[in-house]
């Protein structure tokens, strides 16, 4: 009987020391109590990786395909919905972002240098769509216009994931869906 309680102790020693690690939960109430921030149920890492392998496929995919075949400065309504298109998603990956930095100190685009610069790149699409929105236009010598302006910023966007996209393809962390 002594062997048994004696067993029975160990192993509840062992299964609830430290050394087992801390799970994703566990990390979530930690950052919780550490900053006083309250976490939406839905947000896991799990949630934050679909989040992100989502951007950088099927939205980009989208995006790529309203500029090139869609895209018109002359209608404002499609601006519009593109710009809240764009802000929707970057709100979506700040979330994840500060998630994944407070409960497993990570990026949600692996660094901070690329987060950084994706999100940019997202600014300045929305700041130029909200610029033609407002009935800024363009015009030079060397004919550039306003729609050459926004699809410089768009073609930024898209190589920065791009980008993104083959360094975790070469890390071997970027599955095709």
């Amino acid at each position: 009987m002594k062997k048994l309680v004696a067993m029975l102790s160990l192993l509840a020693l062992v299964l609830g020391s430290p050394a087992q690690g801390c799970d994703e939960q566990c990390k979530k109430e930690n950052a919780e109590r550490t900053t006083g921030e309250k976490f939406h149920s839905y947000l896991s890492w799990k949630f934050c990786e679909d989040t992100r392998m989502d951007f950088i496929t099927s939205s980009m995919r989208s995006l790529d395909t309203y500029r090139s075949k869609h895209f018109d400065t002359r209608y404002k309504g499609g601006m519009r919905n593109i710009k809240n298109y764009v802000e929707q998603r970057k709100e979506w990956l700040i979330e994840c972002d500060n998630y994944l930095q407070l409960t497993k100190k990570e990026r949600v685009f692996d660094d901070e240098k690329t987060t950084k610069a994706i999100f940019k790149a997202m600014d300045d699409v929305t700041h130029e769509l909200d610029d033609l929105i407002a009935g800024v236009t363009y015009s030079s010598s060397l004919g550039q216009d306003s729609a050459e302006v926004i699809n410089e910023k768009f073609d930024v966007l898209l190589k920065r994931v791009d980008d993104h996209k083959t360094l975790m393809h070469l890390k071997g962390r970027y599955v095709t869906r």
